[in-house]
């Protein structure tokens, strides 16, 4: 499994993540994913390239009926964890109508 399939699995239970895409281009890591909580469901693009000394370059475009979120940084895995959390968040919140 990729990287955020296992966040998505780690930290929510009830959701259900299937796989669409993994793959390794140069270093640069690629995964997409299908995620869905009850009828509802959203696409997950996340890419990932090591810069040094465990810092990534990252990006992440997550993508509803209701809703597209895209966020990019450079980060610490600890630090990538927080935005993937906030940002899966707001959108089973949206999938919601939160």
């Amino acid at each position: 499994m990729g990287y955020l399939s296992d966040v998505l699995r780690d930290e929510y239970g009830n959701l259900e993540v299937r796989e669409v895409y993994s793959s390794k281009l140069g270093e640069t890591d690629v995964e997409i994913v299908e995620v869905s909580s009850g009828g509802e469901k959203f696409i997950a693009m996340f890419q990932s390239i090591p810069v040094k000394d465990e810092i990534y370059k990252w990006s992440l475009i997550i993508t509803s009926a209701h809703n597209t979120r895209t966020i990019k940084g450079m980060d610490k895995l600890d630090a990538i964890n927080l935005a993937l959390k906030s940002s899966i968040d707001a959108m089973i919140k949206g999938m919601k109508g939160e």
